[in-house]
């Protein structure tokens, strides 16, 4: 389940947050990307976080100059308004439309780093990452107009669509007890040389 790849490394680091993965149990072989859903921290050791799988079995994500921490909230689509920066994953039906499985709204810095545009990912779904021009949610529907370079993109928002608020953090916002979703490389020892690190804010 992993995006096109790109230079960018944030792009497959949202697309990592905003789909749903299944936990990628310890012992992946050598070199493999590990994606980590549901994981909980154990410790913080310096630059070294251990995280624990829902089996009990432990591993180290390594967090480096280059590693994305990344707050995420819970948030509503009435949350959104014109001019925000949004990541959308969706599917397109048979009639071409779009309708969103999930949708983060990025911090101006996430934003500034993160691929443009709108393509097909190796899952199959939609990515769009763009700036709203309209947002639409009244009873007969809810949708997003996208400002695309080649025009505006329209997706249907469906009331299951899970929607947050991503935002940059800080190694020292990761405490023991959080539930945390790591997607990296793993070494030959199973250390996690972590590309990204997205923990959910308390309460939500």
């Amino acid at each position: 389940m992993r995006p096109c790849a790109k230079p960018n490394k944030l792009v497959p680091a949202i697309a990592a947050t905003v789909m749903l993965v299944g936990a990628i149990a310890a012992g992946a072989a050598p070199g493999d990307p590990v994606n980590v859903a549901d994981s909980t921290i154990v410790a913080v050791n310096g630059n070294n976080v251990t995280i624990a799988f829902p089996d009990g079995n432990q591993k180290v994500a390594k967090v480096r100059p280059d590693t994305f921490i990344l707050s995420r909230e819970t948030a509503t689509l009435g949350a959104i308004k014109s001019g925000d920066a949004l990541a959308v994953t969706a599917k397109r039906g048979a009639d071409r439309s779009l309708t969103a499985t999930s949708i983060s709204i990025l911090s101006p810095e996430l934003w500034s780093r993160a691929r443009k545009g709108q393509w097909v990912m190796a899952s199959g779904d939609t990515m769009t990452n763009a700036v709203v021009a309209q947002t639409v949610d009244r009873v007969e529907g809810r949708t997003l107009y996208m400002k695309l370079d080649e025009g505006t993109g329209v997706i249907s928002v469906p009331t299951s669509t899970e929607i947050h608020r991503l935002t940059s953090a800080r190694l020292g916002d990761l405490k023991p007890g959080m539930r945390v979703r790591v997607r990296g490389v793993a070494d030959p020892d199973g250390t996690i040389k972590a590309s990204s690190i997205t923990f959910d804010r308390p309460g939500h």
